[in-house]
């Protein structure tokens, strides 16, 4: 099932020193991990959309259900990267109380909307989400392949990421697996991991080529977060709520046209 967690960066850390500050609290160290990851994009949300509203226009009725579901799918991404004027306007103009209801009309109706240029083109500013992407990772002998979609809109404050994740036996085979249905993937990326647990926290050590290293707390408890960020002293320090991507855009790099990202 997915799961949604909140996420903050603590950036430029002494690697050593919390070592020895999480050793001091009693976090259970979880280890070193030596990371190989490949990166895939999720298909556009503009060509899915226009792939929706051609199968949409189908008589099979279990077509039209299946693209029914994706359009619901599509919808909440579209309204976490959409403006809230934009769909406003968009809610007025189709007479709806929230966009997602488009998905409760009769088919008639929803073929009409759809249908429409302004929300067509709206849809066209989003090619590639980049909210939204596929992780291929093998930490040391243990392979996962994620979902991940970072959410704009559930808070400000920290960043929350709908994760889906499931455990594969054989990193190739399942990049195979994925190649073979289409979804190519963009990069292939490496870096170094220490993990620790801490109450209901899970805290990263992440040290990536050509950026310093940070600190990464995964919780679902906000007063652990700020208990940590108080007993590691690191509330002095640059605390983020963005994705690893915008930390090497800062640094004017943009992993996304690196086809490797290694030591």
């Amino acid at each position: 099932m997915p799961k949604i967690e909140k996420e903050i960066k603590i950036l430029d850390i002494n690697v050593d020193e919390i070592k020895q500050l999480l050793q001091g609290l009693g976090a259970e160290y979880k280890g070193k991990k030596d990371q190989k990851i490949y990166v895939y994009d999720v298909p556009t949300l503009f060509y899915r959309f226009l792939e929706i509203r051609e199968l949409l226009n189908s008589n099979n009725q279990l077509i039209i259900e299946t693209n029914l579901n994706k359009l619901e799918l599509l919808l909440q991404e579209y309204i976490d990267l959409e403006s809230d004027e934009e769909l406003k306007k968009e809610k007025k103009l189709f007479e709806l109380e929230d966009l997602m209801d488009i998905v409760r009309l009769d088919i008639n109706n929803i073929r009409k909307i759809l249908n429409n240029a302004i929300l067509e083109n709206n849809f066209k500013k989003y090619m590639i989400n980049p909210n939204k992407w596929i992780r291929l990772r093998k930490s040391n002998e243990k392979i996962e392949l994620t979902i991940k979609h970072v959410l704009n809109k559930k808070n400000n404050k920290y960043q929350n990421v709908l994760e889906t994740e499931i455990t594969v036996s054989s990193f190739e085979e399942a990049n195979n697996l994925l190649e073979n249905m289409g979804i190519y993937k963009r990069n292939y990326q490496e870096k170094i991991r220490y993990s620790y647990v801490y109450k209901d926290a899970q805290i990263e050590i992440d040290i990536w080529p050509l950026l310093e290293p940070y600190l990464e707390i995964e919780c679902d408890n906000e007063n652990t977060i700020k208990e940590l960020l108080e007993k590691l002293n690191l509330k002095e320090k640059e605390i983020v709520s963005i994705n690893t991507e915008s930390l090497y855009k800062r640094k004017n790099i943009d992993i996304l046209k690196m086809s490797t990202l290694k030591f």
